[in-house]
């Protein structure tokens, strides 16, 4: 019975994939096969699936552009944007990299993480679209969203990072817009670039600088992209000020290591809460050495507050079609 339910599903994945490929409405074809490529994620036949999808134009590879970036930042990565979402996202190719303050050597693979971290409006389309309330036993549940009023983004701050969230809500929002979380490894390459910057921007400026490139020693979040100055050598922003950002926990040698494209969302465990980790600095720091790249902290997974929020990642080496 269960290899019939198998043979069946493939069936229904084909047949829809299929007919994706006559779909007129672009924007239409680009949302219905990315989300038939996240269903598919653990399905046997997934390899299979992906490489029609590939050679249909129903998702198309990452590969890196032959634009020459700006001085000392290398070449120019591929943006794409994601059709259920429309977070913008950044294609950062594989290659090496530097972690830590002592600039350990890595390697890791391609992948794509966003812009700018989510915002409140792109938040409240998720809602909006899957009804999402947290996991039952959730730890604080008047805190989920506070800073909202009656399940309303307040007036003005549409385009600002969405906060009070946990891990665990930032997961459930990336599993919705076929998109992950990026380990802490991955947020750091993004952030520091090949060369190994101290600082998006690059070297270490006077804290005065500081605050005027980045939204930092503030009252508040501000609007994403507020301050361009910070973009890193891939073309990242908000990376450091406005808000921090969850990151999947990996072990500390683990610098390369992929996860999966869409893993399992964990359950919810009042006993053993779990922790992830915490990157980038937020509006309300003060202190100079929080403003690095390398700059880690963790957080029960549970935990929500004012000052973290999140960016999502994908993890596969292609990205939706362009729309």
């Amino acid at each position: 019975m269960s290899a019939r339910r198998e043979d069946a599903t493939s069936a229904n994945l084909w047949s829809e994939l299929e007919s994706l490929r006559g779909e007129k409405d672009q924007v239409e074809r680009a949302r219905g096969a990315w989300k038939l490529i996240v269903r598919a994620f653990r399905h046997a036949d997934f390899p299979v699936l992906l490489d029609f999808a590939l050679e249909y134009g129903l998702v198309i590879g990452c590969e890196e552009t032959t634009t020459k970036g700006r001085p000392g930042q290398g070449g120019q990565t591929r943006t794409w944007v994601n059709p259920l979402d429309d977070s913008e996202m950044v294609w950062i190719p594989s290659g090496p990299f530097v972690v830590g303050a002592k600039n350990k050597a890595a390697v890791s693979k391609g992948f794509s993480l966003a812009r700018f971290p989510v915002t409140n409006v792109q938040f409240k389309r998720f809602l909006d679209e899957t009804g999402y309330k947290p996991p039952v036993g959730h730890p604080t549940p008047e805190l989920f969203l506070s800073h909202w009023t009656n399940g309303k983004v307040p007036k003005g701050k549409e385009d600002h990072p969405v906060v009070w969230v946990s891990y665990l809500d930032a997961l459930h929002y990336c599993q919705w817009a076929g998109l992950s979380l990026p380990t802490e490894w991955q947020w750091e390459k993004a952030a520091r670039g090949r060369e190994g910057r101290p600082y998006p921007w690059g070297d270490q400026p006077s804290n005065k600088m500081i605050v005027k490139l980045t939204n930092v020693r503030a009252k508040d979040t501000c609007p994403v992209g507020h301050f361009p100055r910070t973009r890193t050598a891939y073309g990242c922003e908000d990376m450091v000020g406005n808000v921090s950002e969850w990151c999947q926990p990996t072990a500390p040698e683990d610098w390369g290591f992929m996860p999966e494209a869409w893993p399992d969302l964990p359950a919810v465990s009042r006993e053993a809460p779990g922790y992830a980790a915490v990157r980038g600095s937020c509006f309300l720091r003060l202190a100079f050495p929080s403003m690095r790249s390398w700059h880690r902290r963790r957080l029960s997974v549970t935990r929500r507050n004012q000052w973290v929020g999140f960016r999502p990642a994908l993890h596969l080496a292609c990205r939706p079609a362009s729309v």
